[in-house]
């Protein structure tokens, strides 16, 4: 029984799961962008918004979608955390390659930060402490 508890998950669940957590991340990011773009539209909120909510979806989505991803594997929590950060980054890219057109590495490094961040973030706070032996 003792085995089966620190049996190390296979490679394939690993990327699952990471895989998982930035598909959830980018949903998340995407539905909350529209939700800012609707508010500003409706004019419920004022333009200056457009910069938040394009630094808070991401963060938001890491955070949540590294927070799953972390929950799915049960260890190694910060860097499954940044790795679905970082996954999400990337795909963000590519659809901002393939949809929009010139996309400059620049313009993306405030999403790229707080897409780390919230990633991070969900492996910082969904660490556990080891247990000591004696």
């Amino acid at each position: 029984m003792q085995q089966e508890r620190t049996a190390s998950r296979t490679p394939a669940e690993l990327a699952t799961s990471i895989l998982a957590g930035a598909a959830i991340a980018l949903g998340i990011c995407l539905l909350m962008l529209a939700l800012a773009a609707w508010l500003i539209a409706q004019g419920t909120l004022g333009e200056e918004w457009t910069e938040r909510a394009g630094v808070a979806g991401p963060f938001l989505g890491c955070l949540i979608g590294g927070g799953y991803a972390i929950a799915c594997v049960r260890g190694r929590a910060l860097v499954v955390g940044l790795a679905v950060s970082g996954l999400s980054v990337l795909l963000w890219l590519l659809a901002g390659l393939l949809f929009w057109g010139g996309v400059s590495p620049t313009d993306g490094l405030a999403h790229l930060l707080a897409a780390g961040l919230g990633g991070g973030l969900a492996g910082v706070l969904s660490a556990t402490r080891k247990k000591r032996r004696k």
